[in-house]
């Protein structure tokens, strides 16, 4: 019997098998190998067996004809930018005479990238692990036959929805775009609006199993290093199998995850995050959803709108009270009703004091247990009407309101002026630009209620004492909640309950220390400029002339 010998390895074929090895043994493979086969059947295994994953197989027309596989996913690709930049680029190629650098197989991978893609995003992968989250993200992986590297094509094509104007942030004047489900869509809205070539955008995967991308970004000559380190680490930190929305985040980087508050600014506007970026605070946009972080933030930002600053500044002072009343309004109304009906009557007008005595004549329920079922009554009206179709929701908010109120008066169930504290509470609440606060004035109302039941005005006073203390210790990401209340800070006030000029906010906010001060807020020119040139009148003219 003929005995058959396998022929020598080549030295760098041993180096780069001992290399893999190596690398296997410290946890960081697989890893691809030359054998063209061996890899495919290692895929087919790992991600093959789903109809929508694609393994194209063709050759390479060089001087010996080399087999290669494309594989992507079907429906996250751009399928013409395979066609007409890849796949035809590829087999149509014919290599000739002056073309040496085919015959080197070690490195074709490489000299296939350099000479024959025509797509514009191309890299080189050997881990097979990074080659898989890959094809499993949109892009194209295409290996050759006897090359331990794979190229990573991006051909993301998935459909997603267009930029429409946020629906939970509208305004009368600004931008009229918001985020989407797409990464790169956010990103690129907001470099197209700062042109700073210090914008960073850090992308991150997070989710071991869903492998989300992440972008934290921020201005490197103008956000705080420290802040910048931090809101990475907490990103880094967290382990979780599937992230599908930016909520999943807030819950695991904010400060206090055990307080009510919230101590991270949700949005969905490009103009705002736009606007925290250059203020020096950070922001954190998800892939999949349109909702972005913003981060650090204090408790009185939550109540501004985007709007405040397109306005002049009159008008958004106004607007700016009429909020803080509202916010007041939401939170403290139905209980101070409480405490004044129960507990002190003799600090109400005597005339208003005999109307509300006439109006719950014949109540069958107390104070406090009739404004606990209207506060319930409007909570569960608000909830249908949100899971309702818009039409509908708008129709049963609306009509159930007024049906549901107008009955349980008639009914005498209900007294005329709790109805009446009941609807401009809830209508106050809606008044809140964040979606997060007016959640937290609607749960702490209900305590409020309860405390203003057992001991009146005082219980009100010592409660507020224990949220204000609360608050007072809050942090987002070192910096206090109530700022620039407490600690004071003068010159954080003229962005605080009224809005500056334009031209008077020369300074960006101290709390959040950034690290370039000067907002370049100056006029164009000063008041006494303008009075010198202004035109006189013709009259005054002619008189001075004659």
């Amino acid at each position: 019997m003929k005995k058959r010998f396998r022929q020598p390895r080549l030295p760098s074929e041993l180096k780069k098998e001992k290399e893999q090895k190596k690398k296997e043994q410290q946890g960081e493979g697989p890893f691809l190998t030359p054998e063209l086969e061996e890899n495919i059947n290692y895929l087919r295994e790992t991600i093959g067996h789903s109809n929508d994953v694609i393994f194209r197989e063709f050759y390479l027309k060089l001087d010996q004809p080399v087999r290669a596989v494309l594989i992507f996913v079907d429906g996250l690709v751009a399928k013409e930018v395979i066609n007409e930049y890849i796949l035809q680029a590829l087999t149509t190629f014919n290599a000739g005479e002056e073309d040496r650098w085919t015959r080197d197989r070690e490195e074709l991978a490489k000299n296939v990238k350099d000479h024959i893609l025509h797509i514009n995003e191309v890299s080189l992968e050997s881990d097979l692990q990074q080659v898989i989250t890959a094809i499993l993200s949109g892009e194209t992986a295409l290996l050759i036959d006897g090359s331990d590297q794979a190229l990573i094509c991006n051909t993301r094509g998935w459909e997603h929805r267009g930029i429409d104007e946020p629906m939970t942030e509208a305004s009368v004047r600004g931008p009229r775009v918001g985020f989407n489900e797409i990464l790169r869509s956010n990103t690129a809205q907001i470099r197209r609006t700062i042109r700073d070539p210090d914008l960073r955008i850090k992308t991150m995967k997070i989710g071991l199993r869903s492998q989300t991308d992440v972008a934290l970004i921020y201005i490197a000559s103008i956000a705080k290093p420290e802040i910048v380190a931090e809101v990475e680490k907490r990103l880094k930190a967290i382990k979780i199998d599937g992230l599908i929305e930016s909520a999943y985040i807030q819950e695991y980087i904010e400060d206090r995850p055990g307080s009510i508050f919230p101590t991270l600014q949700v949005t969905e506007r490009v103009d705002r995050v736009v606007a925290g970026l250059l203020e020096g605070r950070v922001a954190v946009l998800t892939d999949n959803t349109p909702f972005a972080l913003l981060m650090p933030v204090t408790f009185w930002q939550l109540y501004y709108a985007a709007e405040d600053y397109y306005h002049r500044w009159p008008l958004a002072i106004l607007l700016r009270f009429v909020r803080f009343v509202s916010f007041f309004f939401s939170l403290y109304l139905p209980g101070l009703f409480i405490a004044f009906a129960v507990h002190n009557p003799e600090l109400i007008p005597f005339n208003l004091a005999i109307k509300i005595a006439g109006t719950r004549e014949g109540i069958p329920f107390p104070v406090f247990l009739e404004g606990l079922i209207m506060e319930l009554a409007i909570e569960i009206i608000r909830e249908a009407s949100v899971r309702l179709p818009g039409p509908f929701g708008q129709t049963i908010g609306i009509v159930g309101g007024f049906i549901l109120g107008d009955a349980a008066v008639r009914a005498g169930l209900i007294s005329p002026i709790m109805t009446i504290v009941v609807a401009l509470t809830a209508i106050s609440s809606f008044a809140a630009p964040s979606f997060g606060v007016a959640i937290t004035m609607r749960l702490l109302r209900f305590p409020l209620m309860l405390v203003a039941q057992i001991s009146g005005l005082y219980g009100l006073s010592i409660a507020t004492i224990i949220l204000l203390i609360h608050m007072a210790g809050i942090r987002s990401f070192g910096v206090p909640y109530l700022s620039p209340v407490v600690p004071l800070n003068l010159s954080d006030l003229k962005d605080f309950m009224f809005v500056a000029p334009r031209w008077a906010m020369i300074n960006r906010p101290l709390a959040y220390e950034p690290l370039d001060l000067d907002r370049g807020g100056t006029k164009a020119r000063t008041w006494w400029e303008a009075l010198l040139k202004a035109p006189q009148r013709p009259g005054k003219g002619r008189k001075n002339n004659e």
